[in-house]
């Protein structure tokens, strides 16, 4: 079953793909134009390059054409994994064909000009206006940075 980063059944919410999910994700989610088998092996491709940045950040979609990373407050900076992280925005954009990346962060927990929010603006994530936070992240509860691919 997918893990959901809000627990509000009825908005809208972020699905955070692990190995064991991808074999029961439904056969279509309205996300991606393709067959479920390609959709499969795209998600699992995702997680692994998501994996190789850092084993504890958890990825998801927003909509058909927004993928969030929800990263963990204590993130260290990228150091010798930045290849891999700029892997992850080359798949999002040309794999996926997302329009953008959401690095989401629990609010309590991150200073925005500090730390990986800090280093993230270097690659150009820009913070993310709080009235467009999507309903499963709400801005009283989420830090989000956007990149846009």
């Amino acid at each position: 079953m997918s893990k959901k980063i809000n627990s509000n059944e009825e908005e809208k919410s972020i699905r955070l793909v692990n190995e064991a999910d991808v074999d029961s994700l439904p056969t279509s989610d309205g996300v991606f134009d393709a067959p479920q088998g390609a959709l499969q092996k795209l998600l699992k491709k995702a997680e692994e390059i998501v994996s190789s940045v850092s084993p504890s950040w958890q990825v998801g979609n927003v909509d058909e054409k927004t993928l969030a990373l929800k990263i963990p407050h204590d993130q260290p900076a990228l150091g010798n994994l930045r290849r891999n992280f700029v892997d992850v925005l080359e798949f999002a954009e040309d794999q996926l064909e997302m329009n953008r990346v959401l690095a989401v962060f629990e609010k309590s927990r991150v200073k925005a000009t500090e730390g990986f929010p800090r280093t993230l603006r270097y690659v150009g994530f820009r913070p993310y206006a709080i009235n467009n936070h999507p309903a499963s992240l709400p801005a009283d509860k989420y830090f989000i940075m956007s990149y846009k691919v």
